[in-house]
């Protein structure tokens, strides 16, 4: 199969296999579609869907803080706030 890049898209997708670890054009595309199948999809993997499991046995838990503090907490620690 043959495709036809715009100018545009052929520079991006030199830039990226400069850039990053993809082989060839082949690999970038094929992880390219693989993001874009999971984005599309919705599927969440499994560290994501382990992270949600926990965040709920904490909540079952009682194990929670207001917003207002956990945002305070965060602008405090990235922020120096």
């Amino acid at each position: 199969m043959t495709f036809a890049l715009s100018e545009e898209t052929q520079r991006l997708l030199e830039e990226r296999l400069r850039a990053g670890p993809y082989r060839s054009a082949d690999e970038l595309f094929r992880a390219a579609l693989e993001a874009l199948e999971a984005l599309e999809g919705g599927a969440l993997d499994d560290a994501t869907l382990d992270a949600l499991d926990r965040a709920e046995n904490q909540i079952e838990r009682g194990e929670v803080e207001e917003w207002g503090t956990v945002r305070a907490k965060v602008l405090g620690k990235f922020l120096g706030k």
